[in-house]
């Protein structure tokens, strides 16, 4: 069945076709986004924290924080924000723990894509590329 907008008849199919570009116009608008949180999680080394953990492990953003050397007590609940956003990108990969107090906890590990982002046996990473694409000087440039 038709869906009446104004004196235009829009199709499920339409509607589908639109929503698709609403989705990817809202992409390209935060696309800057993505390189961020990963300029941010490498800086503060979180890719090698969980990698430490072991091959497999998975860490809440409570975990990592510890590692982190700030007196910001909402440092973890940022964290888990950042994550979280690495996650829906594929870059971590995500599982849900009940704790004991009925709480659930987000735990997180690295997805395939990580270890271009953390030291190799051979030392070989693409952080700095990372870096480097991201540095204040570079990226102020694009506003001169």
């Amino acid at each position: 069945m038709a869906l009446i907008i104004s004196n235009h008849f829009e199709t499920p199919n339409e509607e589908k076709e639109e929503e698709n570009c609403i989705l990817a116009a809202m992409q390209l608008a935060s696309a800057s986004v993505l390189p961020m949180a990963l300029k941010v999680t490498t800086e503060l080394d979180v890719f090698e924290i969980i990698s430490r953990a072991g091959p497999d492990a998975y860490l809440s953003a409570s975990e990592n924080a510890l590692h982190l050397h700030t007196e910001n007590p909402d440092a973890a609940t940022m964290l888990d924000r950042v994550l979280s956003l690495l996650t829906s990108y594929s870059v971590l990969k995500c599982s849900l723990v009940k704790r004991d107090n009925d709480q659930v906890e987000r735990r997180y590990g690295l997805a395939p894509v990580c270890k271009f982002f953390t030291n190799s046996r051979d030392g070989v990473s693409l952080r700095p590329l990372l870096l480097l694409h991201q540095d204040k000087l570079l990226m102020d440039s694009w506003y001169v």
